[in-house]
């Protein structure tokens, strides 16, 4: 499931048109909470949703920001400090209940961790660069 369809949020705003794949949005954020027992990753893209939040439309905007919460996150191994463009993304499961595992790795870095669910935290939208 690297594709975001099965968060409903993301179908939502995207609706019959492909929701992007989180292979191909920027990997800008992670938030490890040990306290929680949770992962957020921060993703952004230019593949704008076609039915955007109304709040949205008040702004020129080009860029679409989405924030995927894990939880009930165990078995989680994170090596590597660098940041790159070229990562693979790879989510597996959800079928039922602790089923999900979860993995970015590139040459550098690696994040992987089992979770319970996940889910759309937040979604925003703002102008980067020039439109």
């Amino acid at each position: 499931m690297t594709d975001s369809s099965n968060w409903p949020e993301l179908r939502a705003l995207y609706g019959t048109s492909p929701v992007p794949d989180l292979n191909t949005c920027h990997l800008f954020y992670i938030h490890i909470d040990e306290r929680d027992t949770s992962v957020t990753f921060g993703f952004e893209t230019q593949k704008l949703p076609p039915h955007p939040k109304p709040e949205w439309s008040e702004q020129a905007y080009n860029t679409f920001c989405f924030w995927i919460e894990f939880t009930g996150v165990t078995k989680r191994r994170v090596s590597g400090i660098r940041a790159e463009a070229e990562r693979a993304v790879r989510i597996i499961g959800g079928d039922t209940a602790d089923d999900l595992q979860v993995s970015v790795n590139s040459e550098t870095r690696s994040i992987v961790f089992s979770a319970v669910s996940s889910r759309v935290a937040h979604t925003s939208a703002y102008l980067q660069g020039a439109l």
